[in-house]
């Protein structure tokens, strides 16, 4: 189930018609797993194929990359360091496996700078919801915090997952890392609920407006499509689903639908036409969550060197 669509059905074509039964069965009755119980049946059976002879070339390229595939970057090579340290794990990276409700209140009553680091470590996605649990007077101090901050030194680091042991499980991270900054911010801040995001700007672009104007300056908003060059735009098409785009585009102007169909095919494009205008009136909040998806998608091909985000940077690599 955490494979994906593409991952479950690589495997399941080579295994037999009883055993392809037996698993399909068992996944129709799954019921939704915590982050908790994923990280142990996938840590468990990581262990087991690294322990069996018979399965162990090339097994740590193997590991990463399917895990990678899996969960994503971020996720995965938490895990992987908490295999390959002998899977005790303690502060900070114990917290990118948890429900963000459960990390908002570990944190409520620490000082601000250290809800800062925290946040600044959990990966944008996971920053984002945690910060939807807090205060929002708190919230803007804390982006405030974050925009500004300098690069952790690693006793720092030590001390504080020291002080976070005694309250979680994660593994004892001893590098230095430069967590915040306006690009970590800004990605954050893409990952937010619109509403609560343009709240949050106006907020600190009254306090501090230098901030607030870097910050908007390096996110990626759903209008920023279409600076991407058509090239790599058909790439992004081609991941994405035709049920997300077509809801992502009821809320964009008609450049935006322009530039999509374009870089369709005469017959896809006529088939993408009528699927948008047989969806009929749908929610802002459907839309939203349409275009954050196609925003994610986007941002994983340029994270991964595979697409350009803009036409002069592609013009200046070239």
């Amino acid at each position: 189930m955490v494979m994906g669509e593409d991952g479950a059905a690589g495997v399941l074509k080579l295994l037999r018609a009883d055993e392809v039964q037996k698993i399909g069965l068992e996944m129709t009755h799954l019921n939704e797993m915590s982050t908790e119980d994923v990280n142990t049946v996938l840590t468990s059976f990581i262990e087991g194929c690294m322990n069996d002879g018979s399965i162990n070339v090339e097994a740590g390229e193997f590991t990463k990359t399917v895990l990678t595939e899996a969960l994503g970057q971020e996720s995965a090579q938490s895990l992987l360091e908490k295999i390959t340290r002998g899977g005790n794990t303690r502060g900070l990276d114990a917290l990118k496996w948890m429900e963000p409700q459960l990390i908002s209140g570990i944190i409520q009553n620490e000082h601000p700078q250290i809800q800062a680091i925290v946040i600044s470590h959990l990966g944008a996605e996971l920053a984002g919801e945690v910060l939807s649990f807090l205060e929002e007077e708190t919230v803007v101090e804390l982006i405030l915090r974050m925009a500004e901050m300098e690069p952790v030194d690693p006793i720092a680091l030590e001390e504080l997952n020291y002080a976070l042991e005694k309250q979680v499980e994660g593994v004892v991270t001893k590098q230095s890392s430069e967590m915040g900054g306006i690009k970590n911010v800004a990605n954050i801040f893409n990952t937010l609920d619109k509403g609560f995001e343009e709240s949050l700007m106006g907020k600190i672009t009254s306090l501090d407006n230098d901030v607030a104007a870097a910050i908007q300056e390096e996110m990626f908003v759903f209008e920023d499509l279409k600076k991407v060059p058509d090239k790599d735009f058909q790439k992004v098409l081609r991941e994405v689903s035709t049920e997300s785009l077509a809801m992502a585009l009821k809320g964009a102007d008609t450049a935006m639908v322009d530039k999509v169909l374009r870089n369709m095919s005469s017959r896809a494009s006529e088939m993408f036409k009528e699927d948008m205008e047989s969806l009929g009136p749908v929610r802002i909040s459907e839309v939203e969550v349409a275009q954050k998806d196609v925003l994610t998608t986007t941002k994983k091909l340029a994270d991964e060197d595979k697409i350009s985000l803009d036409e002069d940077e592609a013009e200046m690599v070239g």
